[in-house]
């Protein structure tokens, strides 16, 4: 369930990549995973998921009131479209804005994301695409939907020299899979991380895992674009570098991610902006 929004914030489309009005912190896809080259000190791999992009956690969608009406419904739900049952919104034209704080709630940047569908080897796949930070960095990654979970599978960090590194993860590192919305569920998924340089050049390859833990279901959270039915989800990496990092995130179903904490890196992520085609439009 997804309430109506609280806090209405206005926030201004951020210049194109390589121009010089960038936001202050790009953060690839929403998501950092310390490859980027933020001002904010690196993140775990991806902040927004891990993992290989094949589990397969069986349990029953937990929140049997999701609005997939046109209308809104009584208590102000606005309408969740073709998105009300999945926890990682993916179209073409969709966006989202969030702010950049630190854990006193400071707000030290922001960070836009716009998506665009594309043909991956053969697949529907989306290229989520963020604005530069204050390096005049900015990623480009591609996601695929492998069932019910959405996993990165490939990344490009950019200058406006041209391309910085390539990061490829096979068999895909999760964002969030739609059917973690049961309290405690525990899975590690595990992939194969391959870093190049920006012509494909000098691989170096890390083997990689996160443990992912289900820590709420229902818990509402109030961010810049409103409030919000959440799942709360702890992911621990648990190989690889910088192995014990804690990235937790909440997720609304119809929306993606609203709201994220990396503690070590005293960042926290929170969603100022959605527009989902068909879906939602807030705030």
């Amino acid at each position: 369930m997804l309430l109506a929004p609280l806090v209405a914030l206005a926030c201004n489309q951020a210049a194109p990549p390589g121009s010089s009005g960038a936001s202050d912190q790009g953060a690839d896809d929403g998501d950092d995973d310390g490859e980027s080259g933020n001002t904010l000190p690196d993140l775990t791999d991806d902040a927004g998921s891990g993992g290989d992009g094949d589990g397969d956690p069986g349990s029953d969608t937990a929140d049997t009131s999701r609005n997939t009406d046109t209308d809104a419904t009584d208590t102000g739900d606005p309408n969740l479209g073709p998105y009300a049952d999945t926890l990682y919104p993916l179209a073409d034209g969709a966006h989202w804005t969030y702010l950049i704080k630190n854990l006193n709630g400071q707000i030290v940047g922001m960070d836009i994301v716009d998506t665009t569908e594309l043909d991956w080897d053969g697949e529907q796949a989306w290229m989520l695409t963020d604005q530069p930070n204050a390096k005049g960095e900015w990623t480009q990654s591609v996601l695929v939907r492998d069932g019910s979970v959405s996993t990165r599978v490939h990344k490009k960090i950019l200058t406006d020299g041209g391309i910085a590194s390539i990061v490829d993860y096979d068999p895909g590192f999760a964002r969030v899979d739609d059917t973690w919305d049961t309290l405690n569920f525990s899975e590690e998924l595990l992939y194969e991380r391959t870093e190049t340089d920006g012509q494909g050049n000098n691989p170096k390859v890390e083997a990689r895992g996160h443990i992912f833990t289900v820590q709420a279901v229902h818990e509402m959270v109030t961010v810049p674009a409103g409030t919000f039915d959440c799942v709360k989800i702890e992911r621990v990496r648990s190989v690889g570098t910088n192995a014990g990092e804690i990235t937790i995130s909440w997720y609304a179903f119809g929306v993606g991610k609203v709201r994220e904490e990396t503690p070590a890196e005293s960042r926290v992520e929170e969603l100022a902006k959605v527009s989902l085609p068909g879906g939602v439009d807030l705030p």
